[in-house]
């Protein structure tokens, strides 16, 4: 920090250089170390149908940030792309009390094509983040540059650190080329949203893919919707008061749609907890003027195992902070039992407004039986679904 500034740690570079698992770790060792550090992966910030992506993202940060400063945050670690000093002055512009780094992530071609292929998404796209890389190797937005080439995740973070420890007592006020100004961020004022659909249900039921596949068809079709995931906006620790992250996710929750709803967003999607956790549903209907539609889905316990296997072996979509990816088979077990029993006391108990079973159906056939159910969210269910 500086003076009364939270420090930023922004993690920036091509698609597939590893920003967010570098971030991630770099958020662990920091807060093991007793710093309190938050995250944030500014994708998880800007899923809307419309607008500018930096220009909504920027928002959205500036929204969340308060509520990081007031839960005692010393350090914000960001990750996501950015590639020139304008669209960086999207977010310091909005950030008067933010002493930024910037620091890209760099590896040469043929450890970015490995890396970007093993993530298992649109694997198509490894041409564009190679030449995405050779691009940035020619601009001159960022405070420092550290090579990720036969490095892991923890070794790149202690790289980060120190090189950010040694900037910050070389130039601790430094911006990047182009001077960037920070004038004070204004306050948005916007009306409650028309309809919040939240899916909850058991650990590794599929909350997020589920979730987020609605969310991507809603997108196709040409509706006007966002989406948040609870866990990817709580991050932050230590926490004493508020170490489950319940108040930070519906603080944060509410403060990303303000910007969603100006950004002309009239749905919002979330995947959380909503029937284990009535905090933060409670907080969240509160803090967004609306009553929660909650879609519980369903699986039985073959379905959890093999899914929690799944994540285990890191299959589907790299999450930062995923607890179950890597662990050992006893561990997995533990995880498959727990999720069982939330599954059986969901059911006894009959939580949630609507239920949907997915065993033995794909992520789109769930998607598409969800959109078949809420028909009050006329714009979500009648859109067709496109492959």
């Amino acid at each position: 920090m500086t003076g009364d500034r939270m420090h930023v740690v922004w993690l920036c570079g091509p698609s597939g250089v590893g920003k967010s698992s570098v971030g991630w770790e770099m958020f662990g060792q920091l807060s093991r170390s007793g710093v309190t550090t938050g995250f944030l992966d500014l994708d998880q910030i800007g899923l809307l149908r419309d607008g500018s992506t930096h220009r909504v993202r920027a928002r959205n940060l500036a929204a969340v940030w308060p509520n990081f400063r007031a839960a005692g945050a010393r350090c914000l670690v960001l990750a996501g792309y950015v590639d020139t000093v304008d669209e960086v002055r999207e977010y310091t512009d909005r950030l008067p009390d933010a002493a930024l780094t910037l620091c890209r992530l760099r590896v040469g071609s043929t450890e970015l094509r490995e890396r970007f292929v093993a993530r298992g998404w649109r694997p198509d796209l490894v041409d564009d983040a190679v030449a995405e890389a050779e691009a940035l190797e020619h601009t001159d937005h960022a405070h420092m540059c550290v090579d990720t080439d036969g490095l892991v995740t923890s070794e790149v973070a202690r790289l980060v650190r120190e090189q950010v420890g040694a900037w910050l007592c070389a130039a601790p006020m430094a911006t990047p080329s182009g001077s960037l100004p920070v004038p004070q961020a204004t306050p948005v004022s916007v009306s409650a949203p028309a309809a919040v659909l939240w899916f909850s249900g058991a650990t590794a039921v599929g909350k997020s893919t589920v979730g987020y596949e609605v969310f991507s068809q809603a997108f196709r079709a040409g509706v006007s919707a966002a989406y948040v995931d609870l866990k990817q906006i709580d991050a932050l620790r230590p926490a004493a008061d508020d170490p489950e992250g319940h108040r930070l996710a519906a603080q944060n929750l509410a403060a990303l749609w303000t910007g969603y709803c100006e950004a002309g967003a009239r749905y919002l999607i979330v995947s959380g907890d909503a029937d284990r956790d009535h905090t933060v549903r409670g907080q969240a209907e509160l803090l967004l003027g609306t009553t929660l539609t909650v879609c519980r889905l369903h699986a039985g316990p073959a379905t959890l195992s093999e899914r929690v296997a799944q994540r285990g072996r890191g299959e589907g979509p790299t999450i930062p902070g995923d607890e179950i990816k890597g662990l050992a088979p006893e561990a997995l077990q533990c995880v498959v039992e727990r999720a069982v029993r939330e599954a059986e006391s969901l059911e006894r108990t009959g939580a949630g407004e609507l239920r949907v079973d997915t065993d033995g159906r794909s992520v789109q056939e769930v998607a598409e039986q969800v959109r078949a159910l809420i028909g009050r969210w006329s714009d979500l269910s009648s859109a067709p679904p496109v492959p």
